[in-house]
């Protein structure tokens, strides 16, 4: 009995021991496993602005890859299954062909370095953040992170015909109350633009070819249920035509209109993000309502800013009325609407919608 007794004991230690030994392990593991999880980015201070993280080294701890465009000053960034584009100087962020309701994103470019701030790693990524010192601090769950996050568009503009283009667009109003589309070749999409060497990239509402009596005074319809992703109450005009000339002296050495440039040439902005991927940019606006903001919802009756020139050689001039209209850029998921369309399909698509 004794001996059986004392077997018996000792089993029990042995299975106790190895209990404890499991224990441990899962223990080490689970610290290994946080250990991976937890990220840590060194923090940089730019001409006195809020800290930023370097694109490098964003990449760097989340395997991701990326690509800078010098002339345009674009950077294509990939994350996970996560895309973004950003342009320098233009305070939006896309991710998968959507933009983001955040005035706090933008492309830093310091000693030919780039820069994001803080607040990408949290809106971009959908980490949680914190700083201690000069250090970034979040988790990252790679693969599983994109299950919390909003799902990756399923819609390939190339694969829509001309009616199935039509239906994805048939909830947006006109813009312009009593104004119609215009058919002059170039009011529409794609009409060349010799004086940059670039393209018209949208629909132009002029009052002589689409009526609705235009004036600084007309006001411009968000279109449909969306939200503000960008609000320039701050818009800066050229300070004069020779900096604005300066710029498209550029654009037409190197045969094409930069990203960062065509920005400013469009003057005033605001861009609405809609359901399924739709996006409006309405540019060369003479002012903005006070209310209208990132991130406000809006719905067709809601005034988003009036018709303007700015961006133009008039506004620069500070002829104010000359010239005006109303620009209008449509996008699904990234890419402008007409971009697999040819000049017949363009015209079909924008009559039937309005």
């Amino acid at each position: 009995m004794k001996v059986k007794k004392m077997v018996l004991i000792g089993l029990l230690i042995f299975i106790s021991s190895c209990q404890s030994q499991i224990k441990e392990d899962e223990s080490i593991q689970s610290l290994a496993e946080q250990s991976d999880l937890q990220k840590t980015i060194v923090l940089h201070e730019l001409n006195g602005e809020q800290k930023f993280i370097l694109v490098d080294d964003l990449v760097e701890k989340l395997n991701g890859d990326y690509k800078y465009d010098q002339i345009h000053r674009t950077l294509e960034l990939q994350i996970n299954e996560d895309n973004f584009y950003l342009v320098d100087g233009v305070p939006v962020l896309e991710k998968n062909g959507e933009y983001i309701a955040s005035d706090e994103i933008h492309l830093k470019i310091t000693n030919e370095k780039l820069f994001l701030p803080t607040q990408f790693v949290e809106v971009g990524i959908g980490a949680t953040t914190t700083i201690v010192d000069d250090l970034l601090h979040f988790q990252w769950y790679g693969q599983t992170q994109q299950v919390f996050n909003e799902e990756v568009n399923a819609i390939q503009l190339e694969d829509l015909n001309v009616e199935q283009l039509i239906d994805h667009l048939s909830f947006l109003e006109k813009p312009i109350k009593g104004a119609e589309v215009s058919k002059i070749p170039g009011h529409l999409p794609g009409a060349p633009r010799p004086y940059r060497n670039g393209y018209h990239e949208g629909i132009d509402w002029y009052d002589y070819a689409s009526g609705g009596g235009i004036s600084t005074d007309t006001p411009v319809y968000a279109m449909g249920e969306g939200v503000v992703v960008r609000a320039d109450h701050n818009f800066v005009e050229y300070h004069s035509a020779e900096e604005r000339e300066k710029d498209l002296s550029y654009a037409a050495e190197i045969g094409e209109t930069p990203e960062y440039i065509f920005d400013k040439l469009r003057g005033r902005q605001v861009w609405v993000q809609y359901e399924g991927g739709v996006m409006n940019r309405f540019a060369h606006l003479h002012d903005i309502p006070a209310d209208i903001q990132v991130g406000t919802k809006v719905n067709g009756a809601t005034i988003i800013g009036y018709v303007g020139n700015s961006g133009t050689s008039d506004s620069v001039d500070q002829n104010y009325e000359a010239g005006l209209h109303l620009h209008q850029d449509l996008f699904i998921y990234g890419e402008l609407f007409w971009t697999y369309l040819d000049e017949g399909e363009v015209i079909e698509v924008l009559e039937q919608i309005w």
